[in-house]
């Protein structure tokens, strides 16, 4: 209700809570505003597009025909317009049919304090509206047609003067003196009954003008307006429109509409705010100078120097004074005191309807006394923080630019031939500025006077992180001297606080990470960030995270390391502890049963816990790419602590989502770190944990090379937890190998001493690897036993993830027993927690499981649906150990579908992929299914080579030919 009564406007969430609760919201109002409007988004059709996030709040996007209150204000609107054009009678129906819209009272009900001021100022907008066309219709001669609508109007509104006054005129003037008469007798003895008082002057006049029957008791003359005739020439004082102004299509709109659906009778005021160099002058200009025709007593344009270079910010004193000299008011005629001089500004905007653009403010005091108090006039005014002390103004936040608006900002002022020609580089140059207008501008100027360099040259020197900011200067102007300004002009502690925020490593932060930066607590450090967001040096995202524009992230780290301080250091140890012990939590939560490497308390910090799964999974996501960079600045700031500790939890969070490629770098710093620290425990971990990432990648020597040190530095520690865990970690790298007898001796081994340790986890993960080893070699009774007390033991101390793969395994076995809708549940099972977790990783193994089971049972339609999904996601998926057998499953299908070539095109990709990691279980199950393809395409000689192939693998791997 709240976001259509301000249609097209953005409502603050603030408004919002205030229009549900009052005064006392709860402290989860903004959450449950936000949970609102998300239950609405999926319930509304095109929901998302009609309620649209915008700044500090959210806009309802609805067109006006869709609406009756937009309807009315538009009819309300041209009224106006069609009376200043001296269309009376179109006036009068426009009215007549705005006020139709109305079909009883609106908002009716106990709304609350916020919509219940709604409802009244509509009311009155509505009498308003009527009382405005009984004039014309009285002045028309209709008199006598409207009496028996005002007599309803004024028994709806007894005490309302001005409507009674209405219907004393209409029924004078149709011949009824008496019943005008007797309208003041009621309306008095209600004013005595209800309020103790007498008629207002006004009336009291009417009724004696009645009495005496007054010559002159005619309807005057409609009072004229108030603007002053126009002047010789109208001052026009708008800079030139930039004619390469490009992209900021919405932004300009939004500026267009909301200046001309405001209400007459005020000013308009719209606030545009952003980081230094986004366009907000350009943007302001170039709205003004489309809009200057709705303003026909001209433009003012000043600068009010908030943020200039070597300039003091013009007072409001001194910038009425150089508005007036605009205006062309001689100088003798501007007085020389400041209360003069304001009413002097104030006297000669009365009336008037202008665009006045006041540029570059550096706060509300500075441009507050310059809105007109009188005046239709559009005020547009730009500014670095957000002027939130400018009560009735309209704020929109200019960010960077989109990529297609950038893009078009390039061709503009670098040219069509020199993009069209590098397109790749040119893309790269507006990521590197960006999307900050003076940026591309710059860049583009550059390359222009230096027609013997490419885009790519340029590209290649913004790269370099160090130098960016002076590349991206040009004759005394850039982006570093824009921002050095914005931090210029904060207090001290900001500043500090701003430093400080440089060591972060990533772009995204959230209050936690900062409390640890500032050493504070969460609540202080966001209203530091909000701050920050104020003056437009960090950037809102969704509730508690924020965001570093690239370049200001480039400015803040320069700051960081030219301003360095001995509290940066204990800064930044800070964060890694609260890094290391979050992420700690969060792995512990995700991964129930895991070994506890020490402990979480890190550094005397608090271990945060995580209460459920899906939160701490969330946290581990949002803070990855974080993780790996501060694994990166620990290392080569030597805390070779910290860059020992924290790549553990980066490879248990890639076990889900699969991003072992990054993970495995940091896991290689890891080891790097734990050798510097001659930390053997540390080391055997990070070589444990990297060969898995290695494994996953299909890597296996590597993998396998890591683990034998492993399992060596675990005698040497006669450390005998971890060198069980090491040897099944072994047995799983031989399982992919083919070396199966002694991949199933090592996970006995394991889950013998797993069992011994009363290691849970270990014992649950070595039979879940047995189990796929029994399959391969035909044991199927065994291996669903093994499976099953896996799966069991997972579920026991609720671990998720790797029940995934027990689950699989054990559909597999049952499948080897024949009992296929029992292999389809457990498969099905598989499935279902895959997905709750979102693990991309495993998903394409499973979905191939499950077409597996369907293609034996006959069910080819639905087969075919799951290992097409199963290679999509395959291909997406960064996890290479799996893709063999995702490709073989898709050949299968394919070969009972009758479409052979794609069926032989799937096989030989999988033969590829499990010959270049050595997967010969898979290299021989590829095989098998070529000789069968070739065999059914009369390929008869190629079908026996490939038979007798296959079949020397499965022999030397001794599976028997019954798991053939």
């Amino acid at each position: 209700m709240t976001l259509l009564l301000e249609a097209g406007r953005v409502v603050p969430i603030s408004r919002l809570v205030a229009a549900a609760w009052n005064e006392e919201p709860p402290d989860s109002a903004e959450h449950q505003v936000r949970k609102t409007v998300a239950k609405l988004r999926s319930r509304l059709p095109h929901g998302p597009d009609i309620i649209v996030t915008d700044g500090p709040g959210y806009r309802a996007v609805v067109a006006t025909e869709r609406l009756d209150l937009l309807c009315y204000q538009q009819l309300l609107r041209q009224a106006r317009e069609s009376l200043e054009e001296g269309e009376t009678e179109q006036a009068a129906g426009q009215l007549r049919e705005a006020l139709a819209l109305w079909r009883g009272p609106v908002l009716s009900g106990s709304g609350g304090r916020v919509v219940d001021a709604a409802s009244t100022a509509l009311e009155e907008q509505r009498l308003t509206a009527a009382e405005q066309l009984y004039d014309l219709c009285i002045d028309a001669g209709e008199a006598a047609e409207i009496t028996g609508e005002l007599r309803v109007l004024v028994d709806e509104h007894p005490l309302r003067e001005t409507l009674r006054s209405r219907l004393m005129l209409a029924l004078y003037h149709s011949g009824q003196q008496a019943a005008a008469l007797d309208e003041f007798a009621r309306v008095r003895s209600h004013l005595a009954d209800e309020l103790g008082i007498d008629p207002g002057v006004e009336l009291t006049v009417l009724h004696e003008r009645i009495l005496r029957q007054d010559p002159s008791l005619i309807r005057p003359e409609r009072t004229a307006s108030r603007v002053p005739p126009p002047v010789a020439e109208a001052p026009h004082a708008l800079p030139f429109d930039v004619p390469d102004f490009s992209g900021r299509s919405s932004e300009l709109q939004w500026i267009c509409d909301t200046a001309r659906r405001a209400p007459e009778g005020s000013p308009t005021v719209l606030a545009l705010d952003g980081m230094g160099g986004g366009g907000k002058t350009a943007l302001a200009i170039r709205a003004a100078h489309q809009l200057a025709e709705r303003y026909p007593h001209g433009s003012l344009f000043i600068d009010l120097h908030g943020f200039t270079p070597g300039q003091t910010p013009l007072s409001a004193f001194h910038a009425q004074g150089d508005l007036l000299a605009a205006a062309g008011i001689p100088s003798d005629e501007v007085p020389t005191v400041p209360a003069g001089r304001a009413a002097r500004w104030q006297s000669y905007m009365r009336g008037r309807r202008m665009v006045l653009v006041l540029d570059n403010a550096a706060a509300s005091e500075q441009v507050r006394a310059l809105i007109p108090a009188s005046s239709d006039s559009l005020v547009l005014i730009t500014s670095r923080p957000r002027l939130t002390g400018l009560d009735g103004a309209e704020w929109l936040s200019v960010g960077a630019l989109p990529e297609l608006d950038g893009h078009q900002l390039l061709r503009n002022t670098l040219g069509v031939e020199r993009v069209v020609k590098e397109p790749d580089a040119s893309r790269e140059l507006l990521r590197l500025c960006g999307g900050l207008p003076l940026a591309v501008r710059i860049a583009a100027a550059r390359l222009a006077n230096r027609p013997h360099w490419t885009v790519q040259r340029l590209v290649e020197r913004l790269r370099d992180h160090d130098r960016r900011l002076d590349e991206l200067t040009s004759e005394g102007r850039g982006v570093a001297g824009a921002l050095l300004l914005s931090y210029q002009s904060m207090p001290p502690d900001q500043r500090t606080a701003f430093r400080l925020l440089g060591h972060h490593p990533g772009r995204y932060l959230d209050a936690e990470e900062a409390a640890a930066l500032l050493d504070t607590d969460a609540l202080t450090a966001e209203d530091v960030l909000e701050e920050l967001v104020d003056v437009r040096l960090l950037e809102a995202r969704e509730r508690g995270v924020y965001a570093l524009h690239d370049l200001v992230r480039s400015f803040v780290q320069r700051v960081a390391q030219d301003e360095r301080a001995p509290e940066d250091g204990q800064a930044v140890r800070r964060l890694l502890d609260h890094y290391l012990s979050t992420a700690e939590a969060a792995c512990d939560t995700l991964f129930p049963g895991r070994r506890r490497f020490g402990s979480c308390d890190a550094e005397g910090q608090e271990c945060d816990e995580f209460d459920h799964e899906d939160k701490a999974l969330q946290w581990l996501d949002q803070h990855r790419d974080s993780l790996l960079a501060a694994v990166d600045a620990a290392y080569h700031g030597g805390l070779l602590w910290h860059a020992a500790r924290l790549p553990r939890e980066l490879g248990f969070h890639s076990s889900i989502r699969g991003y072992d490629a990054s993970a495995n770098e940091a896991l290689e710093k890891g080891v790097s770190a734990s050798r510097k620290l001659g930390d053997q425990s540390l080391t055997r971990l990070n070589l444990m944990n990297l060969a898995m990432g290695k494994w996953r990648l299909g890597q296996l020597r590597d993998a396998v090379t890591r683990l034998e040190e492993a399992v060596d530095l675990s005698r040497l520690m006669e450390d005998v937890h971890s060198e069980a865990e090491c040897r099944a970690r072994l047995g799983q790298a031989y399982n992919s190998m083919g070396e199966l007898e002694r991949a199933l001796q090592l996970c006995q081994e394991a889950n013998a001493r797993a069992q011994e340790l009363d290691f849970t986890r270990l014992d649950g993960s070595s039979l879940s690897t047995m189990s796929q080893i029994q399959v391969r070699l035909g044991r199927f009774e065994e291996a669903a036993e093994s499976a099953q007390r896996a799966v069991a033991i997972f579920d026991s101390i609720k671990e998720v993830q790797l029940s995934v793969d027990a689950l699989s395994n054990l559909s597999q076995a049952i499948e080897g027993l024949g009992r296929f809708e029992e292999a389809l549940a457990r498969a099905d099972a598989a499935l279902e927690r895959c997905q709750r977790m979102s693990m991309p990783s495993v998903l394409p193994l499973v979905l191939a499981r499950r077409a597996d089971v369907l293609l034996r049972m006959g069910e080819l339609e639905e087969a075919a649906d799951s290992v097409g999904h199963a290679l999509a996601k395959a291909t997406s998926s960064t996890d290479d150990i799996h893709r063999a057998t995702v490709h073989l499953s898709v050949g299968r299908v394919r070969y009972a579908q009758g479409d052979l070539d794609m069926a032989q095109a799937q096989q030989l990709l999988a033969h590829e992929i499990a010959c270049r990691m050595e997967l010969r279980y898979d290299e021989a199950c590829a095989l098998w299914g070529l000789a069968r393809t070739v065999e059914a395409q009369g390929r008869l000689q190629m079908a026996r080579r490939h038979r007798s192939a296959a079949e020397g693998l499965f022999s030397l791997m001794r599976v028997p030919e019954i798991a053939w």
